[in-house]
C-alpha cells in the first residue's frame, strides 16, 4: 500500500498563505494549451537575441579556468561591474558617488528584488507600490511578510498627492516603483512627478526602490532622469536593472545599485543564498558587451519594438476602440494598459477569450494587491514584444469578437 505523505503539518506559513499561482502563469499556460495567439508574455522576442555575437563571445570563456572555481568577488565579476558603471555614467543614469563597488550582480532583476525584500522587510511592515504593479514583485514582498499598499496612479504614473496621503497615515518601510514604461501599465512618470515624489520621500524619510529594466527601450525620445540620479548625494535610492531585455533573458544577469550603508547587509543575504554566481557566464557577457556597439544594439531593439508597438496600437484603434475599450499609448517597453468598463469580471472574460476565441490576455486584477484586486476588474494588459503587426491585427480581431459574444450572453 502506497502512503501518499501530504506534508500537511510541515508546510510553512509562507507556503500555505503567502504564495499562490500567478494569474500571468495561468493565462500563459492556457494560451499554450489552446494554441492561442498570445498577447500575454512580457518577455523579449527570441528573434532579436544577438545569437551569433554571443556564440563568438562565449568561445573564449574557458581561457581563464580560474572562473570555474568560486568567484573572487562577492558582488560579481569586476570587469562587468566596471562596464555597467561606465555605461550608466555615460548615459547620465547615476550620481557621482556610484562606483563599481556599489554594483551587485544578480540572477536577473528578480534576485535584486528578492535581496531588497530580505534586507528591508519585516513581517507586518508596510511597503508601497504603484497600483497596478508587477505581479512577481508583489509575491516576493508578500512572501517576506510585507503588507503591500498600492498608491493610486493615472496615465502619468504614481500620483504624488496620493503618495503623501498614505505617508500621513502610516509608517512605511520603502516605496517600490517602475518609473519607465511600467509593467503592466506602460506608463512613464514625467520628470516633474519624479521630483515631487522624491521630495515627499525626503520629507517623510522613506527610501525608494527603483526598478528600471525597460530604461533603454524608449521609442519616443529618451526617458526622464532616474530617481537615483535625481537624488544625488541623498543616497536613499536603490536601483535595479537587467540585461534580460537588452541581450537575452536566459543569461539571467541583472544588477543592483546599492548605497554604501547597506552593502554589507545585501551581500550577506546574497552569500547566504549561494556562495557564488556564475562568473564564467558573466565573463562571456562582458566579452560580448565589450566587443559590440551598445548604442547600435539599443537602436536596433528600439526600431524593432517600436514597429510592434505601432502595429498593436493600429490594431487597437481598428478593433477595440469602436467597442469603447480605452488604452494608453506607451512610449516604450512592452505593454499597453486597457480598460473595458462594460466587462464586470475581466478574469472570467480572459478565460472565455482564450478558450473560445483562441486569444490570450492578462486580466488587470493580477497586478493589484489582494485587497485591491477589484480595482482591476475592468482592465487588462496586452504585450506586443513578441507580436508582429499582422499577428496583432488578427489577435485583436479575435478579442473584439470575444467581447461582443461575451457581452451578449
Amino acid at each position: 500500500m502506497v502512503h501518499d505523505f501530504d506534508f500537511r503539518y510541515q508546510l510553512s506559513t509562507m507556503a500555505k498563505e503567502r504564495l499562490d499561482p500567478t494569474e500571468i502563469g495561468i493565462m500563459i499556460k492556457l494560451a499554450i494549451k489552446h494554441n492561442a495567439i498570445s498577447l500575454t508574455a512580457g518577455e523579449p522576442s527570441a528573434d532579436l537575441y544577438p545569437t551569433e555575437e554571443l556564440k563568438s563571445a562565449f568561445e573564449t570563456m574557458f581561457d581563464d579556468l580560474t572562473l570555474l572555481g568560486y568567484a573572487k568577488e562577492d558582488f560579481g565579476l569586476r570587469e562587468l561591474r566596471d562596464w555597467i558603471t561606465d555605461r550608466m555614467r555615460a548615459d547620465g543614469m547615476i550620481p557621482d558617488w556610484v562606483t563599481s563597488d556599489n554594483i551587485l550582480l544578480t540572477n536577473g532583476a528578480g534576485e535584486a528584488i528578492e535581496l531588497v525584500a530580505e534586507t528591508l522587510i519585516d513581517p507586518g511592515c508596510t511597503v508601497l507600490t504603484e497600483a497596478p504593479t508587477f505581479t512577481e514583485t508583489l509575491l516576493t514582498f508578500r512572501k517576506q511578510g510585507a503588507n503591500c499598499v498600492g498608491v493610486p496612479s493615472d496615465d502619468d504614473g504614481m500620483i504624488p498627492e496620493e503618495f503623501e496621503k498614505i505617508l500621513k497615515k502610516r509608517s512605511v518601510r520603502f516605496l517600490y516603483t517602475i518609473p519607465n514604461f511600467q509593467n503592466p501599465s506602460g506608463r512613464t512618470s514625467p520628470l516633474e512627478r519624479r521630483e515631487a515624489i522624491l521630495e515627499i520621500a525626503r520629507r517623510y524619510d522613506v527610501p525608494i526602490f527603483e526598478d528600471d529594466p525597460y530604461h533603454y527601450l524608449s521609442y519616443d525620445g529618451e526617458p526622464p532622469a532616474t530617481y537615483i540620479k535625481l537624488a544625488g548625494d541623498d543616497r536613499r535610492v536603490l536601483h535595479s536593472n537587467s540585461f534580460s531585455k537588452l541581450v537575452a533573458p536566459g543569461m539571467r544577469c541583472g544588477w543592483l545599485v546599492v548605497p554604501d550603508a547597506i552593502i554589507s547587509h545585501l551581500n550577506a543575504f546574497r552569500v547566504s543564498a549561494g556562495l557564488t554566481r556564475p562568473a564564467i557566464l558573466q565573463k562571456g557577457l562582458h566579452t560580448y558587451l565589450s566587443s559590440t556597439d551598445f548604442g547600435k544594439r539599443v537602436e536596433f531593439l528600439r526600431a524593432a519594438y517600436r514597429e510592434r508597438r505601432d502595429g498593436m496600437m493600429r490594431a487597437i484603434d481598428k478593433h477595440l476602440a469602436p467597442l469603447g475599450v480605452r488604452t494608453n499609448h506607451p512610449k516604450g517597453g512592452f505593454f499597453v494598459w486597457c480598460e473595458a468598463d462594460f466587462i464586470e469580471d475581466m478574469a472570467a472574460f480572459a478565460r472565455f477569450a482564450v478558450e473560445e476565441k483562441k486569444v490570450g490576455i492578462i486580466p488587470g486584477s493580477a497586478f493589484y494587491t489582494i485587497d485591491e484586486a477589484k480595482n482591476g476588474a475592468h482592465s487588462f494588459r496586452l504585450s506586443f514584444a513578441k507580436v508582429a503587426p499582422e499577428t496583432a491585427d488578427e489577435g485583436l480581431r479575435r478579442l473584439a469578437e470575444a467581447f461582443r459574444e461575451y457581452a451578449a450572453r
